[in-house]
């Protein structure tokens, strides 16, 4: 049957499985994408047998055996990049070996059986809950950089979705960092909880990007794995297998120490004291006077230190605590708010980190540890 497509349509649709497709792996066959053709419409498959992503894009039929093959992306991408948007090429397939043609020139890829492709993950009749692309950036965005990187403590190296009756909580955290995102237009009552691989989340992300920032995306979850599902796309991923730690119980409920800060203000600061802070501790030091802050760092082993007050609204006696200043930069990097509040207990407590205002839907919150002095 084969088919002719723009080079653009054809392009994008590549690109939309690309972030699934590993660079290195154990299984060859995953290095490679599918192309299923059925009648005017083109699937394009890939998997690293973790995360599968399909995508559809309307192809004009031809003559011929419909096109089903696999073959490795990159040269296929490659040579599309030297077409301009609007070229059409033609597509047919003889055994293995792809066949394209343009006005230029033809051209030919070897590949294998579309029978030696993995299938594609069937996902149950389940319950579903539906939400905005937008809202998929925003929860990647904000949580998945407090996400462990540690394989060794694999529960902490996802992205936990905790349904329940009232609202949904978005949760990261390496145990130096915490967030929580809680939305309480988002909920799917008896939904399994989900840990969900942050790869799979930035892969999802990086597949619909350049698609209309208010599309619905629709997620199946389910006890092993979850589905997202777009018009033009779908990915099944498998969930992490491990038990997702008591995130409630380490906030702390009242702490009596606030103080409302500049987020530019201090974020300006912190980038000019980081420098001069010893490379092994990392400490940068707080220390709350009246509605004064002064933060300090030093390096004493290289002989330097610096020293920077900022004005703030602070609630309680005087007070100092110390933070390693890639953790605290963190929070305050992920924060889009003019201000933002502190709530202390004490200097060896888990620190509450709020933007000032809150933005609805979303309620935010950030947890830092701190370093004891």
């Amino acid at each position: 049957m084969g088919f002719k497509v723009r080079v653009e349509a054809l392009r994008e649709a590549l690109g939309r499985v690309l972030p699934v497709v590993p660079s290195r792996s154990l299984y060859p066959v995953t290095q490679n994408v599918l192309l299923y053709q059925s009648g005017d419409t083109l699937e394009i498959r890939a998997t690293d047998l973790e995360i599968s992503v399909r995508t559809v894009l309307n192809v004009v039929p031809e003559e011929g055996d419909a096109i089903r093959i696999a073959l490795p992306p990159k040269p296929l991408t490659d040579l599309l990049k030297g077409f301009s948007d609007d070229e059409v090429v033609s597509a047919a397939q003889s055994n293995y070996t792809l066949q394209l043609t343009s006005a230029y020139g033809s051209y030919e890829f070897g590949g294998i059986a579309a029978e030696e492709f993995p299938a594609f993950p069937s996902v149950g009749d389940i319950g579903a809950v539906s939400f905005s692309i937008d809202l998929l950036d925003e929860v990647v965005s904000q949580t998945a950089f407090a996400a462990s990187k540690d394989d060794a403590r694999i529960a902490l190296t996802g992205v936990y979705f905790d349904f329940q009756e009232t609202h949904t909580n978005f949760v990261a955290t390496d145990a130096h960092t915490l967030v929580r995102l809680k939305r309480e237009d988002i909920r799917l009552s008896d939904a399994p909880k989900l840990l969900l691989p942050v790869r799979a989340l930035q892969s999802l992300q990086q597949s619909l990007r350049g698609l209309p920032s208010g599309d619905v995306l629709t997620l199946y979850p389910t006890d092993g794995q979850a589905l997202f599902h777009h018009p033009i796309l779908d990915m099944v991923c498998r969930l992490i297998d491990a038990r997702y730690p008591d995130y409630q119980s380490a906030i702390p409920q009242k702490p009596p120490y606030m103080a409302r800060i500049s987020t530019d203000a201090f974020r300006r600061a912190l980038r000019r004291l980081v420098v001069l802070s010893d490379r092994t501790s990392n400490l940068v030091r707080l220390s709350f006077e009246g509605n004064t802050l002064t933060i300090s760092t030093e390096d004493a082993m290289q002989n330097r230190s610096g020293k920077e007050t900022l004005p703030c609204t602070y609630e309680g006696p005087d007070f100092k605590i110390a933070f390693r200043g890639s953790v605290i930069s963190g929070v305050i990097d992920h924060l889009q708010s003019p201000d933002f509040i502190l709530r202390m207990e004490a200097p060896g407590r888990a620190v509450i980190v709020e933007p000032d205002p809150q933005t609805p839907p979303t309620e935010a919150l950030f947890l830092a540890m701190p370093l004891i002095m």
